[in-house]
């Protein structure tokens, strides 16, 4: 995170949490647990899209392109209903930014798993099928199954 910030990178943090019990808290008490994030976060989350498709429109009417989103996982226990609010109301975050303009990509695994129980494959640019591809695809290391594909069409020609 240090680097990402030394780079300019804005990193958006939950502010309040759903618990356990069901209840919305700023905290997450000792021996607590946290399966959702809160409805402060779910705003703050919604005006940080907002304030990132307005960068974008700036981007665009300078002549640059579109800005890319990268999207990874869920914010909580989204496979029961009670603590699934956050990640619901984020997967309509991916569809306003992809009607905005904008190239959404979503991590699979747990990720896609949400976009395709709330939302659907036409809200994001694309959806990876194999979990943990959006962060290896950011990082400095090749993506296995990538090299691999290289490897063996480079060898058929």
């Amino acid at each position: 995170m240090s680097n990402g910030r030394k780079a300019g990178v804005e990193f958006v943090l939950p502010v309040d949490f759903i618990l356990a019990d069901g209840t919305p808290s700023d905290v997450i008490p000792p021996g607590g647990s946290q399966l959702d994030v809160g409805p402060k976060t779910i705003a703050l989350h919604a005006a940080k899209v907002g304030e990132f498709i307005t960068y974008h429109n700036q981007k665009v009417a300078a002549g640059k392109g579109p800005a890319v989103v990268f999207h990874n996982g869920v914010f909580g226990y989204f496979e029961k209903d009670e603590f699934a609010t956050g990640t619901k109301q984020f997967m309509l975050q991916l569809k306003r930014m992809t009607e905005a303009g904008l190239l959404v990509y979503v991590g699979g695994g747990e990720g896609g798993a949400a976009l395709h129980k709330y939302g659907d494959d036409s809200w994001v640019t694309h959806c990876y099928t194999a979990g943990g591809t959006t962060p290896k695809a950011l990082g400095t290391e090749p993506i296995p199954y990538v090299k691999a594909l290289y490897l063996a069409a480079t060898k058929a020609v």
